[in-house]
């Protein structure tokens, strides 16, 4: 008998979660070191919004930093970052929150927590006993972030892993993905990964906004779902100037267009191949 998707995505799921730097016991600071991994600078996407992309192994990710309207700081999907990294991070703000969004981005949460042993650790309700396998969770996303003017968005058609979080700017709002959608363009790998993009094209990951072929075969559970939620999406959020994804560029431009384009893509005879170009 074969697999059921839902088997097939928990083996997923527990692979690329497996990845932890060698530990011995040490530290708190020599740990922070240890996951410390090549990183650019904190860059500015909007008053109040930032983002920091690193690189681990063959992938680029993205940390997001926002300004919270008390003044303190949301982190989103957090990367340990080096010392003036951290000491630019913490310019902008007193880390207040962090959303570790799945099982997957929790690989410097814990390290987070001891360094700001006051950062309010939160998570999807779905991904709380995973995430509390590394740190302790102090509250659930869908009930902490909507009195703060944060609107959590459950996607369709995806296997319940994550949220899609809508902050609202000063410019208009940002749309803040994980894994459902990448964004990993040429110039992008080629800055952050140049000899190793190619790993990323065979997987059918790179060179294009959308869900990759291994979150199709994976997350994605309704193709037609998912599709008429990411046209929703782009028709009800008008004002909407930033997309962020946790692997690839953020678009700053034509964002409603461009989540057009996406869920476009996801055509029937799209469901077990690759994307088109």
């Amino acid at each position: 008998m074969l697999p059921s998707k839902n088997s097939a995505s928990e083996g997923f799921y527990r692979f690329f979660s497996f990845f932890q730097p060698p530990t011995i016991p040490r530290s708190w600071e020599e740990e922070w070191r240890n996951h410390v991994f090549p990183h650019g600078e904190i860059q500015e996407l909007a008053p109040g919004l930032w983002h920091v992309t690193g690189v681990l192994g063959f992938t680029p990710r993205e940390m997001v930093i926002y300004r919270l309207p008390a003044g303190g700081l949301l982190i989103h999907s957090a990367i340990a970052l080096n010392e003036a990294g951290m000491t630019a991070l913490e310019s902008l703000g007193t880390p207040t929150l962090m959303i570790v969004p799945n099982r997957i981005h929790r690989l410097d949460a814990a390290l987070f927590k001891q360094r700001y042993p006051q950062l309010q650790v939160i998570t999807p309700q779905v991904a709380k006993p995973y995430v509390e396998e590394i740190v302790t969770v102090d509250g659930i996303a869908e009930e902490i972030l909507p009195p703060l003017g944060i609107i959590c968005h459950q996607p369709e058609g995806i296997r319940p892993q994550e949220l899609v979080y809508e902050l609202p700017l000063s410019t208009g709002k940002a749309l803040i993905f994980t894994d459902i959608l990448f964004n990993l363009t040429e110039s992008y790998l080629q800055q952050f990964v140049p000899h190793r993009q190619f790993i990323l094209h065979w997987l059918g990951a790179a060179g294009y906004f959308g869900i990759t072929a291994l979150g199709k075969r994976f997350f994605l559970t309704d193709l037609l779902a998912y599709q008429q939620w990411l046209i929703t999406l782009a028709d009800r959020i008008l004002s909407l100037q930033i997309i962020s994804v946790a692997h690839g560029e953020p678009i700053t431009e034509n964002c409603s267009q461009r989540l057009q384009e996406a869920a476009a893509r996801l055509s029937i005879n799209q469901v077990s191949g690759h994307p088109e170009t």
